[in-house]
């Protein structure tokens, strides 16, 4: 039996892309002077402010320019945040009234979470693993054992909602069941996952957030 749903958070709770990618390239813009275009951007570590702008900076000034980056962030929240994906605040409410355990394991910052969360009102989590909180980024499955630890669930009891090939990596090496968040992506980006996610482990995508309740 399924008691703990662990989500990803972008791309799968909320849609933050737009806002992820302005705020790195006017971070970058600022602390390297050079435009980094946004499709450059995509081949690197996106779901790690930190990891990403070390590509960038030298190891002693990703902790200022992760700073920077929040600045922008925060800025930026009101006009490019894409919002909450339909379905998901009916299914946390959901999961609060089955009395199921819930908790996210991102790659996002603590930092750039608190500032979604003064703008958007998220149920309440059992856990949070965020980029601070492990050593290794998903695809290492690090975040996802700290989290079922956190609330005492094995991997037989728990599901994992994500997005990204890392995502699946991360719950196939937990030995953790995956499903695949749809909502987010077009027909050609869900052609490219399926094909790619086949050579990986056992998966189910599914359309709406809704529907994770026919696998508890």
């Amino acid at each position: 039996m399924k008691r703990c749903v662990l989500f990803d958070l972008d791309g799968t709770l909320i849609d933050t892309w737009d806002l992820y990618v302005r705020a790195m390239e006017r971070t970058l813009e600022e602390i390297s002077h050079e435009v980094i275009p946004a499709d450059r951007l995509a081949t690197l570590r996106l779901n790690s402010e930190p990891r990403l702008l070390g590509y960038f900076v030298p190891h002693h000034e990703v902790g200022g320019a992760h700073r920077r980056f929040l600045a922008n962030y925060h800025a930026l929240h009101a006009t490019c945040f894409g919002g909450v994906y339909p379905g998901v605040q009916d299914l946390l409410k959901t999961l609060r009234n089955r009395g199921n355990k819930t908790g996210i394991v991102t790659g996002k910052s603590r930092g750039a979470w608190e500032i979604t969360l003064r703008h958007v009102p998220l149920s309440p989590f059992d856990t949070l693993v965020f980029d601070d909180d492990v050593s290794e980024p998903k695809p290492d499955s690090e975040g996802i054992v700290k989290a079922m630890a956190d609330l005492g669930a094995s991997p037989s009891e728990t599901i994992y909602v994500g997005d990204s090939l890392s995502d699946l990596e991360a719950a196939t090496a937990a030995d953790v069941q995956f499903l695949g968040a749809r909502w987010s992506k077009t027909e050609a980006e869900i052609s490219t996952f399926e094909k790619a996610a086949a050579g990986i482990g056992p998966y189910t995508c599914i359309g709406h957030p809704g529907e994770v309740e026919r696998f508890l």
